[in-house]
């Protein structure tokens, strides 16, 4: 308990599956956090599953469009005063294939998934310099280290670039005492895997020598990893999160 103490979080896409799992977490484990989703209704879910009094805050902020980033770090720092954590956990899965896919397809993915991680925390990292530091957690994708299976090509190229990305903004922010990390979840039981065609489904679990999907809540520890001081010489590095589905 207490590992977060007195950090401000951010969580983007944080109302459902993965990323309320993780709000839930930190606020268990002391922080004070801001997360954000698509709008008031999804928010008003997300409040209903948090503990009373918690320290939070929901935000609308549509990552399709990259200014509203700058919205959730405004309200971060106006409610608490800055930020230390940043999750990237945001996301849009697109399941066309490669003759489906079209260029507005292929912008809607890259823009939700790549470039909103990079703009975003280059800017959480300069509210985090004036706080001597911090730490930016992305959510990747098993995607993006083995082709994908269930998602687009344009959602493979874009989990694969943030971890490329998450490489060299850790080289980057080193100098700073901002650390950049990436979780790579595989296939984690959410509103949206349970989508998926049956067929599909069981292909994934036959590849993963734990023979299941993963539940939210078993990602939620890497991300604590990451955020708490316990990881402070620990940057550009990949977790895995798959049951054994990729092995590096």
């Amino acid at each position: 308990m207490n590992r977060l103490a007195g950090k401000i979080a951010i969580v983007t896409g944080g109302t459902r599956g993965i990323g309320l799992a993780i709000v839930q977490g930190f606020l268990t484990e002391g922080a004070r956090v801001v997360f954000s989703g698509t709008s008031e209704a999804s928010l008003a879910r997300a409040r209903g599953a948090l503990p009373a009094g918690a320290e939070s805050e929901g935000v609308v902020a549509d990552l399709r469009d990259p200014a509203n980033g700058a919205r959730i770090l405004e309200r971060a720092s106006a409610r608490f005063g800055g930020i230390d954590i940043l999750v990237n956990n945001a996301g849009t899965l697109s399941r066309s294939n490669e003759w489906q896919t079209t260029p507005e397809d292929w912008d809607l993915v890259m823009g939700v998934n790549l470039r909103t991680v990079f703009f975003l925390s280059r800017d959480a990292a300069r509210m985090m310099k004036e706080r001597g530091g911090g730490s930016i957690v992305n959510v990747a994708s098993v995607a993006g280290q083995i082709g994908g299976i269930a998602g687009s090509p344009a959602y493979s190229a874009a989990k694969a670039g943030v971890l490329g990305l998450t490489k060299s903004l850790a080289r980057r922010f080193a100098p700073l005492q901002i650390r950049v990390n990436a979780i790579s979840p595989a296939d984690i039981e959410t509103d949206i895997t349970a989508g998926f065609p049956p067929e599909i489904r069981a292909r994934l679990v036959a590849m993963t020598p734990l023979g299941r999907f993963g539940a939210a809540g078993e990602v939620v520890g890497a991300a604590l990893y990451f955020a708490a001081d316990e990881s402070s010489f620990v940057t550009g590095q990949t977790l895995a999160v798959n049951g054994g589905l990729f092995m590096s």
